[in-house]
């Protein structure tokens, strides 16, 4: 927030009856730009799903719960390695189809939305 001091030398300057400088000299009203209304800047096209890549993405959030449960006591004891193992693939069997149709709902959305507008 600006200052009153402030405030008042934006409203001095904007009325014209600011300090001017060397060679400035206020536009009129009807010679200022208007700020012309920009389209949003989209991201691009998300791209269509794939089994590929929800097999690669179901992997490293595998790999990454493996070794969290692993390495990280939680409730005080760690499980063996099969136990986590078996953790970390009933996760990896889940989220391979789960994610697939998540991309595929983001990529329709966005479908929909290129038609639309």
């Amino acid at each position: 927030m600006a200052t009153k001091k402030q405030q008042r030398r934006k409203r001095r300057r904007a009325t014209g009856k600011g300090r001017l400088y060397d060679g400035y000299e206020p536009k009129a009203a009807d010679e200022r730009e208007k700020p012309t209304r920009r389209e949003p800047r989209g991201r691009g096209a998300p791209p269509p799903p794939s089994y590929r890549r929800s097999i690669k993405r179901a992997g490293l959030f595998a790999a990454m719960l493996f070794a969290v449960i692993q390495f990280v006591p939680l409730g005080g004891t760690t499980p063996s390695l099969a136990a986590s193992a078996i953790q970390a693939l009933f996760f990896f069997v889940f989220l391979v189809p789960f994610g697939y149709f998540m991309d595929g709902f983001v990529y329709n959305r966005w479908v929909k939305r290129q038609q639309r507008g």
